[in-house]
């Protein structure tokens, strides 16, 4: 039952975590063609998602994930899916703290055209491993329960 809990509070938090990720990148790429005064406004409400959505959410994702860890007494280690899975996982933290930063350098320069290009390339990266993961663990798991 506890797992069961962990579970949900962590899909529920990855789906609101990558969704945010991909906001702010779209974000930075929607505000790149605008003026200077306008592109600083973007940044900053990139800046405001990264904070205030995408880090809570990550926190909570990688907090109900060592909860299921925990509550399964790092049973999951015993699995080869989770070795994947979680190797997935750090590659999406990797891009979180890419995207991160690269919205501290937009809204410190006031500017997005410096990384509006990246940004495209971080979007399809935080969508690419998302699904490898989801497809990986689903195929793996079924494979070997």
């Amino acid at each position: 039952m506890v797992i069961t809990v962990f579970l949900a509070l962590h899909v529920f938090a990855l789906l609101l975590w990558i969704g945010s990720l991909v906001s702010i990148t779209r974000v930075i790429a929607a505000g790149a063609a605008e003026s200077p005064e306008v592109q600083a406004r973007f940044a900053a409400l990139a800046r405001r998602i990264y904070r205030s959505v995408a880090s809570p959410w990550m926190g909570l994702a990688v907090l109900s994930g060592i909860g299921m860890i925990g509550a399964a007494h790092g049973l999951y280690f015993h699995y080869g899916w989770f070795h994947g899975k979680l190797a997935m996982a750090l590659g999406m933290l990797a891009l979180h703290f890419v995207i991160g930063a690269r919205v501290r350098a937009a809204e410190g320069a006031g500017r997005l055209d410096g990384v509006a290009l990246h940004m495209r390339a971080l979007q399809l990266g935080v969508l690419l491993v998302a699904a490898l993961t989801v497809l990986f663990v689903i195929v793996l798991k079924s494979l070997h329960p």
